[in-house]
């Protein structure tokens, strides 16, 4: 794994985290962790998960549309990694 691969996943792990932060308190103008409450104690967290995932489709484009296949490559590991998260919070 080269370098631009670890900085693709770590955006990859990344960037939905702060999408969905922006989205709440800016758009939303809730308190964050007030929202990740709520969320996790009504059983929506591996749906929020993966609605969050949208942004690394737009990320991993980018990457692929500026020949930066190496990162891009590892936008898609973090997706795949968070894949088997939401499957493991879908299921237990």
């Amino acid at each position: 794994m080269n370098s631009q691969n670890l900085i693709g996943f770590f955006v990859g792990l990344v960037a939905p985290f702060v999408a969905f932060s922006v989205f709440v308190l800016f758009y939303l103008e809730l308190d964050l962790f007030y929202t990740i409450n709520e969320i996790k104690n009504s059983n929506k967290l591996p749906h929020i998960i993966s609605l969050s995932l949208l942004i690394n489709l737009v990320i991993f484009f980018m990457k692929i549309k500026t020949n930066r296949d190496s990162a891009a490559r590892g936008v898609l590991g973090a997706t795949i990694l968070y894949a088997f998260v939401v499957i493991y919070l879908k299921f237990s």
